[in-house]
């Protein structure tokens, strides 16, 4: 079964021109407001900017994305601070406090999030050229990283470990946190959870014996990560590489939308019966609807599902073309009206 978890890429290039006003870094008792949302943290590289990113009608959420939009007016976001409680339009800002916290604050003046430090000495706050938000002390002191706080996504150099997860979106346009988590059982092993009403393990499939799905239970580091070139590796034994490994593009490991997963789980669900019917008429029968009360068309229900299944194919490289889906179905109704 296809892990829900996509591998995106850009190019890797350096930007110099920006439409935004950037700033190096947010020291003092300064602040970010939402209503200068052209006024971002920029890395040194160019290649990643913090600041408040619309997510819906007057609502903002503070970001982490990648400075060039992968296309007009769509930017990938890798990590977001209020993913859950989005802020007002007007008067709400990102600051640093003497104590050494850092707050985001709504137009009534609400904490909606902070990063719950201190310190006796100044602080300041900057974006890493690996797209990892620091907030630092003058002493030299990490406070508080996003990296250890990751969201949906994770970025080459940044660690998964055993006390964080990521968790889906809801949507491709609804940031909020989803039903998935990507995290580390008690067993040692890498799992994907679906956290919706009924609690279920979705990835690696829950029949299957750790050994089966050829983990390792036995190493009780529970860390994995994604490297630059394209390599993923997990202390579980899971390890995968993309099909373009090695080349130079800026990569992210992210887990998919909601609803995306919803769809793959559908053909999970449907496979499964197939296993348990070996019938194909014993199988149809589990997944149509009760409600047709069996008045459908069984060998063209038949064909459909097939050609369905040939279409989901786990290897992307073995689904048929649609030129091929065409003949397929063609090829199927011309012989049942030959029988």
């Amino acid at each position: 079964m296809a892990i829900s978890i996509i591998l995106p890429f850009l190019p890797l290039i350096f930007f110099s021109s920006f439409s935004s006003s950037t700033i190096d870094r947010l020291s003092g008792s300064s602040s970010l407001s939402v209503e200068h949302a052209d006024e971002v943290l920029t890395s040194p590289n160019g290649v990643f900017s913090a600041g408040f990113f619309p997510v819906g009608d007057n609502a903002y959420c503070f970001a982490i994305w990648f400075s060039e939009p992968y296309s007009e007016g769509n930017r990938t976001i890798v990590w977001m601070a209020n993913r859950d409680q989005p802020v007002n339009g007007r008067k709400s800002e990102l600051s640093l406090r003497k104590s050494g916290n850092a707050i985001i604050t709504d137009a009534g003046r609400l904490t909606v999030w902070s990063t719950d430090t201190v310190s006796e000495s100044s602080v300041f706050l900057y974006l890493h050229e690996n797209g990892n938000l620091i907030l630092q002390n003058s002493e030299g002191g990490v406070l508080w990283q996003s990296f250890h706080s990751p969201t949906d996504t994770l970025l080459p150099q940044q660690l998964l470990t055993k006390v964080m997860q990521l968790v889906s979106s809801r949507s491709q346009g609804n940031y909020s946190s989803g039903f998935y988590k990507l995290y580390f059982d008690d067993d040692n092993v890498l799992r994907l959870l679906y956290g919706g009403p009924e609690i279920s393990v979705y990835w690696p499939e829950p029949w299957l014996m750790s050994w089966e799905a050829r983990r390792s239970t036995y190493n009780s580091s529970r860390i994995a990560f994604l490297d630059s070139l394209g390599y993923f590796s997990s202390s579980d034994n899971l390890s995968f590489m993309t099909a373009d490994y090695g080349e130079r593009f800026q990569r992210i490991l992210k887990l998919d939308f909601d609803e995306e997963i919803e769809n793959r789980r559908l053909v999970t669900w449907v496979r499964e019966k197939m296993k348990q019917a070996p019938e194909m008429s014993s199988w149809i029968e589990m997944i149509i609807d009760p409600k047709l009360e069996g008045k459908y068309d069984k060998g063209r229900m038949e064909i459909l599902l097939e050609v369905a299944i040939k279409c989901l194919a786990e290897d992307r490289d073995a689904r048929p073309t649609m030129r091929q889906v065409v003949e397929m179905i063609l090829h199927q109704e011309n012989d049942s009206e030959l029988v």
